[in-house]
């Protein structure tokens, strides 16, 4: 069975500071045409970061969109030219103020694949030394937090724990610390 449409016209309907958006005229397999609203943000990175006492760090930052305070695995935009793997480490020193001594790359996932190109590569640090905080974003507010793994997970479960970078780095980091893969 075909699947694959083919893109016929793009037109940029929206352009802003942190994404695009664009209005796509596929060709569909039954050879119909349809419109795709396409969304085009920045790709960015998640971290767990977990200390050697069994304790994960997260953030609590106030989310606009949905209007609400979330506790969130530290994370960020990757910047013009940086890897992934670099913006890990600054999210970390910048938001938790923590340098990794190791970061193991646990996955990388799509946002929402139905109308975004954006993804967010998820990580694991370890090793984590304390350092100065120091935020390179001058509008961006939040509140480091240390709490028991387990009881981030339980969280998670309890559905207070909600966006899906969160959700899928504790399940991934989940399963590592039960098979002893960390």
């Amino acid at each position: 069975m075909r699947l694959r449409e083919e893109i016929l016209e793009r037109r940029v309907v929206y352009a802003g500071s942190y994404l695009t958006a664009q209005q796509v005229l596929v060709r569909l397999p039954d050879g119909n045409t349809t419109t795709r609203d396409i969304i085009q943000p920045p790709d960015a990175v998640a971290v767990v970061p977990l200390d050697g006492g069994g304790n994960i760090y997260l953030v609590r930052q106030y989310r606009p969109a949905i209007g609400r305070i979330l506790y969130e695995l530290p994370a960020g935009i990757i910047d013009h030219g940086e890897s992934p793997l670099r913006t890990a480490r600054r999210e970390c020193e910048e938001e938790i103020a923590m340098r990794p001594k190791r970061l193991k790359k646990l996955c990388t996932a799509y946002h929402a694949t139905g109308f975004s190109t954006g993804c967010v590569h998820i990580y694991v640090a370890m090793g984590l030394t304390p350092v100065r905080r120091k935020s390179s974003d001058a509008q961006e507010f939040v509140e480091p937090v240390r709490l028991s793994f387990a009881r981030a997970f339980r969280m998670a479960l309890a559905n207070r724990i909600v966006d899906a970078q969160s959700l899928i780095g504790l399940l991934w980091a989940k399963r590592l610390l039960k098979l002893g893969d960390l």
